[in-house]
């Protein structure tokens, strides 16, 4: 472990200036330059202290590209905020939210973005800070760092599962992006694009099973469950259908149970989120718990690094997920 004595020696402060700086001695007074030396030393030493912020109380925009009737319909993203919050609190962040790019000032030190955002407004997010983040998605990793849950692990864990439980095929339930900037085509979701592309590898895709509602709504779901009923009248329905978001997944259980459709013995439901809701509804949905407070901490955390150590590279951070088995898919035998 990288000791205080070790990062004076290498920046040539002493060790008390070190330490003083390193433990955010209120008190201590220090150039902007010799700041630098000895944050950028520490960071070279790989010292660790996340909970120190050296007395800097930064500006932090951050972009919530999420509509607010959206936002108020898929509980997700509220917590997002909500844990965006608490933690840039936490690290002494002077956090303002904004709905309107235009609106940003000049002067913030760094920003968060959230949520679906068109090139023109991707090319002036660059021109902001050299310190910015993306949670929950990453338009472009070349030029963004984010922190994001692992849809394609999710997605492919939940194929696997149908595959072992039952024979093929598998069927898929999305929507689409839910921003100020969904007229822009040409975007498939990230869940869809991971489904596609894995059943293909399998060589048991069917489009003929996957279907995309305009969003991520109970109402949306409702919709895409009687348009399934309606579409596959004539045949069995898939053994199991991998539903995009828990909301999604509750507007299908209405539209599933209206029809007599029982859950899972005519078809079973693996579903991403895990809200409150998710346990409550008939049946209760089997669904991978994001960890939203989690979300929100890695990224102050990774942001408040990069102004501390002014750091340029870009990365990307993949959280994991639990899947919370319910009756819409039960735990099979050799996970009990």
């Amino acid at each position: 472990m990288t000791t205080i004595r070790e990062i004076a020696a290498k920046a040539g402060y002493s060790p008390a200036t070190v330490s003083r700086l390193l433990n955010n001695d209120p008190t201590f007074s220090i150039s902007d330059t010799a700041r630098k030396r000895i944050l950028k030393t520490a960071q070279s030493l790989n010292y660790q202290q996340p909970n120190t912020n050296h007395g800097l109380a930064y500006k932090i925009a951050v972009l919530f590209a999420v509509e607010p009737q959206k936002e108020l319909e898929d509980v997700y993203y509220s917590n997002l905020r909500k844990s965006i919050v608490e933690h840039g609190d936490k690290s002494n962040f002077q956090l303002t939210f904004y709905h309107n790019l235009e609106a940003v000032p000049p002067d913030i030190d760094g920003f968060i973005a959230v949520g679906e955002f068109s090139k023109t407004s991707l090319t002036k997010l660059k021109q902001l800070s050299p310190h910015r983040i993306f949670v929950d998605a990453n338009p472009d990793s070349h030029d963004f760092s984010s922190v994001q849950p692992d849809l394609q692990a999710m997605t492919e864990r939940a194929i696997d599962l149908f595959r072992a439980s039952h024979d093929t095929p598998i069927g898929f339930i999305g929507g689409g992006f839910w921003s100020d900037h969904q007229h822009h085509g040409g975007h498939m979701d990230a869940r869809q694009k991971y489904f596609e592309s894995h059943m293909r590898e399998l060589g048991c895709f069917d489009s003929r099973f996957v279907f995309i509602g305009r969003d991520f709504s109970v109402e949306s779901g409702r919709a895409l469950g009687e348009q399934v009923v309606t579409s596959l009248v004539d045949q069995p329905l898939p053994k199991g259908f991998l539903v995009a978001s828990d909301p999604l997944a509750v507007g299908v259980l209405q539209a599933f149970n209206e029809h007599k459709i029982t859950v899972p013995v005519d078809t079973a439901i693996i579903s991403i989120n895990d809200i409150d809701i998710a346990q409550y509804v008939s049946p209760p949905l089997t669904t991978f718990r994001i960890d939203t407070s989690e979300l929100g901490q890695l990224a102050i955390n990774a942001l408040k690094e990069s102004l501390i150590f002014d750091t340029r590279g870009k990365r990307t951070i993949l959280l994991d997920a639990d899947l919370i088995y319910r009756k819409s898919f039960p735990k099979p035998d050799d996970e009990a």
